[in-house]
């Protein structure tokens, strides 16, 4: 839904896990930050800030991937005074440990943290468990992918959410009981939580072009075990080039897709598909 020009740190599907067992302890740490700032007849800015690190000791790979992002825009209303309101406010990160049974197969577990409340998330909580398999591995080139568990506790923006299968009663009706406090000791709003256990498959493919240039993707699906309706679909894909020693852009698209999203507090959806478009500077300074 919307293109967003930054240098950001992504916590991406085309995350990099260790493709054969280490032969050396690795310890990499990168910064980034950015912003965009628009002025005349478009007013607004954005900031954002993140961080990757990964430390690998011997069969045992430990990374963490956090991004966040900030925007404010001055929206054209018929009052003059309105000022600026948030556009942009979200942020992502991800824990990950893997453990290399062999050179070509790992079993890992994660934990990953979303804070969206445009997406109607106040907290999107994961935990995921699985196993991966390297398809084929070669020097600059390789194909992988990821069979396992997630379990998804979300925490969604907390405005009370009538619940539809008691809208007619009149215990709900806001006309005979005005304060929302009572409304909600009476039980007519939903919970505002909820549990997903899923099935997750995960497809990666990385290619270094040249020593310059890389290319990776990758698609997540997750299947909700209890209501095969509820299927969530992440996609991602980037291009990455050294421009010089430690410093790297890297242009990407992000695609978040949710079959059955948040509810809005008046009863209508959440849009399904979010879209996100980033030109990103990248600093590793280990």
């Amino acid at each position: 839904r919307a293109a967003v020009v930054a240098a950001v740190v992504p916590a991406q599907l085309t995350e990099r896990v260790a493709a054969e067992t280490p032969s050396e302890d690795v310890t990499t740490w990168a910064l980034s930050a950015g912003a965009v700032i628009s002025t005349g007849n478009t007013r607004s800015w954005t900031a954002n800030a993140g961080t990757t690190f990964r430390l690998v000791r011997g069969r045992h790979s430990v990374g963490l991937d956090w991004a966040f992002n900030y925007g404010r825009a001055n929206l054209p209303t018929d009052d003059p005074d309105a000022g600026y309101v948030d556009t942009v406010r979200n942020s992502n990160s991800k824990l990950r440990y893997d453990f290399f049974l062999t050179t070509m197969d790992a079993l890992f577990v994660s934990v990953a943290h979303r804070w969206d409340t445009f997406a109607g998330l106040d907290t999107r909580l994961q935990l995921q468990a699985g196993y991966l398999r390297n398809f084929f591995k070669e020097e600059n080139h390789r194909a992988w992918g990821e069979v396992g568990y997630d379990m998804t506790f979300d925490n969604f923006d907390p405005e009370a959410v009538q619940d539809p299968d008691r809208a007619a009663d009149p215990l709900c009706d806001p006309a005979l009981v005005p304060f929302t406090s009572t409304r909600r000791q009476n039980g007519c709003f939903l919970d505002g939580t909820q549990v997903v256990h899923a099935a997750r498959v995960y497809l990666g493919y990385e290619n270094a072009l040249n020593e310059n240039v890389r290319f990776l993707t990758g698609v997540e699906t997750l299947l909700n075990l209890q209501e095969i309706e509820d299927l969530r679909v992440n996609f991602d894909a980037a291009l990455r080039s050294t421009i010089a020693g430690s410093l790297q852009v890297e242009i990407k698209f992000k695609l978040l897709f949710d079959n059955v999203p948040a509810v809005r507090a008046d009863g209508t959806d959440f849009e399904k598909l979010d879209t996100t478009t980033t030109i990103s500077l990248i600093y590793t300074l280990i």
